[in-house]
């Protein structure tokens, strides 16, 4: 199993046109279980570093590799995301209309999954951040720490090596943040998948194995 799950190599991102150069020849690699803390200013890049290691983009000059597979073109994004990347936003980015437990399954949609066995993990799942008995509830009726618990086990639902957390506290008082933190860390030492957070607490930050500072699309 390859040890290191990201490594990024001069890798460069511009936008209009080559005016702005939002990513300028950064190289780095996170290795797999760690925590990765990500900070900088507005502008400074960190929103684009996190799009490309989450195979959201590609750059326009570089290498990516994600697990030790290079990502080559756009085309290879989708099936990358849904085999080796969870997310969790700050907005959560939950289906509404739908329960914890079917916005739990939405991922696991494209695996040869029985109906049944998809229930059966996504009740597993719920259980891990403690809300199997909420699993039949409407998202419209959870309080915001227990939609970004749905979306915490949602990221978990293909099992993947790498997880990326948007902000994921920033709608939340500090109180909720702290646990939805320490959710994502117990996930983290269960399952040996690194955490990529992308952050403006810097108390979020203590104890990372990486702390990565942004600036002017470098890493500073």
């Amino acid at each position: 199993m390859n040890e290191t799950i990201v490594t990024l190599r001069s890798a460069t991102k511009t936008f209009e046109g080559g005016l702005v150069t939002a990513l300028d020849d950064v190289s780095l690699e996170i290795e797999r279980g760690s925590f990765v803390s990500i900070t900088g200013p507005s502008g400074s890049g960190k929103t684009t570093l996190l799009n490309i290691v989450g195979a959201m983009d590609v750059p326009d000059s570089g290498e990516v590799l994600i697990d030790g597979s290079p990502v080559e073109s756009s085309a290879d994004l989708d099936a990358i995301r849904a085999e080796k990347i969870g997310f969790i936003f700050q907005m959560h980015n939950l289906i509404p209309v739908l329960t914890a437990r079917q916005n739990v399954e939405i991922p696991m949609l494209p695996r040869p999954l029985s109906s049944g066995e998809r229930r059966e993990r996504a009740l597993g799942l719920l259980d891990e951040v403690k809300l199997r008995d909420r699993a039949d509830s409407s998202v419209r009726g959870l309080s915001g720490g227990e939609r970004q618990r749905v979306a915490i086990a949602r990221a978990l639902a293909n099992s993947p090596p790498l997880l990326l957390a948007d902000e994921p506290t920033g709608n939340l008082d500090s109180n909720t943040g702290l646990e939805i933190m320490e959710m994502l860390h117990e996930q983290r030492r269960r399952t040996s998948a690194a955490l990529i957070l992308v952050t403006h607490n810097e108390v979020l930050c203590e104890g990372a194995d990486q702390h990565i500072r942004m600036q002017d699309g470098r890493i500073a």
